[in-house]
């Protein structure tokens, strides 16, 4: 009687380290031994279990430790940090998102990772995971507080409910990596692998997949002589196929002023700087990276994530927070067929686009001008992380929500948005 083994995956040619940016062939990865002996013994990365280049392998296709022991786990050659195995495998996306301290960053990646959970496989019939789940402890911590928080019913403000995102420290998301004499300090990304299921209505989409590898730096970051080498943190904004810039339109003074409860709640950020002026440090880093002349423009895609609108959405339109960006639209295959399935309208969009656009134009315009004197690819979107839930503590005055209550409202949209117009081809678009 013989057995049949599953294929091996075939693997790409060319991996890129999504921590220092390293390119090298997929048989030079080097393996994390198991044997609990070998801790500490690799001097490039403290506290951690040897990297090893394996001379024996299991009859699973496992690397074997200098203990005998049969490893799983694989690492970059250069910076010997952890590499989630699907990099091996499926061509990555970099995302970045970027914005100054007190945005509302945190919430809304928080709100985008679970909503996108649920949204991308029953709508979308794609599949939506956890890459490395240690990679994605501290996005799955805030998901957890505010969707299946212990106290669902118990009022929690806002700036107690998720930790602000911090500069340092590897529960933070930093590693640090001993080169010689010299301590390096590598930003690690959220790592997502996406895979359009066998259900997909388009059988010519079925088993596309993606590694999305996701950037969040704290707003510290962005200011001037924070990046070095030895905390090249934000070198990813040069990598990325779109920049996630988030704005946060309260934090002005002249946009509270068009309507009289707009700053209710709010705490004052202003000592915090300026946010256009964290958008224009990445904008120039952006060209120092990638050689970009002064003059030239960026050539991909920047979305303004513009938040709290369930605060503000009124201003442009009264059934913002009714509406849907998603619809159903009909496919025509390559044999002639039809399918029907659902797409994103890029039609709404851009009209919901071109309103916000307009309204922070007349009220914050030096927003717009930094955005679009360096790309003619922008794009505004509304989102709210906690949708209309949000509400004044009596006792401290702050803004306080519910957690059980929280629904928000377009969270996902950049992120689809983002693929749809991307030559991925993961999610289909329709414009009305």
């Amino acid at each position: 009687m013989t057995t049949t083994q599953a294929p091996m995956p075939s693997l790409l040619h060319r991996v890129i380290c999504p921590q220092c940016w390293h390119k090298f062939h997929p048989e030079d990865i080097l393996w994390v031994s198991e044997h609990q002996d070998l801790f500490g013994a690799d001097n490039r990365v403290p506290n951690a279990q040897m990297r090893f280049l394996p001379s024996r392998f299991s009859p699973q296709a496992e690397a074997i430790d200098p203990r005998g022991f049969p490893c799983h786990r694989l690492a970059c050659p250069n910076c010997h940090l952890e590499i989630p195995r699907p990099m091996l495998e499926l061509q990555s996306l970099v995302f970045s998102v970027l914005g100054s301290p007190g945005s509302g960053k945190s919430y809304f990646l928080a709100a985008m990772a679970s909503r996108l959970r649920h949204v991308l496989p029953m709508q979308f019939f794609t599949s939506f995971t956890d890459a490395d789940a240690s990679l994605n402890v501290r996005l799955k911590d805030s998901e957890r507080q505010m969707y299946a928080n212990s106290n669902p019913y118990e009022i929690q403000e806002l700036g107690e409910l998720i930790r602000k995102t911090q500069e340092v420290g590897d529960e933070y998301g930093y590693a640090a990596v001993n080169f010689g004499s010299q301590s390096v300090n590598y930003l690690r990304p959220y790592a997502f692998t996406m895979q359009v299921q066998q259900n997909h209505p388009n059988p010519e989409r079925r088993g596309t997949g993606r590694v999305i590898c996701l950037y969040d730096n704290a707003g510290e970051s962005f200011l001037p002589g924070m990046d070095k080498s030895a905390s090249p943190v934000t070198r990813h904004l040069a990598e990325s196929r779109v920049l996630f810039f988030v704005y946060d339109p309260l934090q002005d003074s002249r946009f509270r002023c068009l309507e009289a409860d707009l700053g209710a709640g709010l705490i004052d950020k202003s000592h915090l700087g300026s946010q256009e002026a964290v958008f224009q440090e990445a904008a120039n880093r952006i060209r120092r990276y990638s050689g970009l002349a002064s003059r030239e423009k960026y050539p991909r895609p920047v979305i303004v994530v513009v938040t709290k609108c369930d605060r503000w959405a009124k201003l442009i339109d009264d059934d913002l927070m009714s509406r849907s960006a998603v619809i159903e639209a009909n496919k025509k295959l390559s044999d002639g067929s039809i399918v029907k399935l659902n797409a994103l309208d890029t039609g709404v969009i851009k009209s919901v686009s071109t309103k916000v656009r307009d309204l922070l134009a007349t009220t914050t315009p030096e927003i717009v001008s930094a955005v679009e004197s360096f790309t003619d690819h922008a794009c505004y979107i509304p989102v709210s992380a906690t949708g209309a839930s949000t509400h004044i503590n009596p006792k401290s005055g702050l803004q306080a929500v519910r957690p059980g209550d929280l629904q928000s409202f377009w969270a996902e949209v950049p992120f689809i948005y983002s693929l749809a117009i991307s030559s991925a081809g993961m999610i289909p678009k329709v414009s009305r």
